[in-house]
């Protein structure tokens, strides 16, 4: 059964919460100040949630192999781009995946990033 555990719980919000976050920008309802911290800390949020989508992607693996297999790739790219975008700014690479320029790209990977977690709460084991 679905949502019966606080591991399937804590997924799906923090989904809901990134998926929220991705699309309020696109949407052009976002507060003023949300674009600017949003902007501030979005690579990290991005690195940090593709991480937690491969976590998650394990617990799915047990009853649903494709779409660990969808989970894991999914959150692979997004850890990469989004490892690879902190360390450009840190001065450690001197190439980007994305430029600062295509922003709605980080929102677009928000997006998919939470809809990720909020699914592997209704697939994990």
């Amino acid at each position: 059964m679905a949502l019966h555990s606080g591991r399937h719980w804590a997924s799906f919000i923090a989904g809901a919460v990134i998926f929220t976050l991705g699309l309020l920008p696109l949407i052009n309802e976002a507060p003023a100040f949300l674009n600017n911290v949003l902007g501030q800390i979005a690579i990290y949020i991005i690195a940090f949630g593709g991480l937690y989508v491969i976590v998650d992607s394990f617990f799915e693996y047990t009853f649903h192999s494709g779409v660990f297999i969808t989970s894991f790739l999914v959150g692979l790219v997004v850890f990469g781009v989004g490892l690879v975008t902190i360390l450009n700014q840190m001065g450690k690479l001197t190439f980007h995946i994305l430029p600062p320029q295509l922003s709605v790209l980080y929102y677009i990977l928000f997006m998919l990033e939470g809809l990720f977690m909020m699914l592997a709460a209704f697939f994990m084991d």
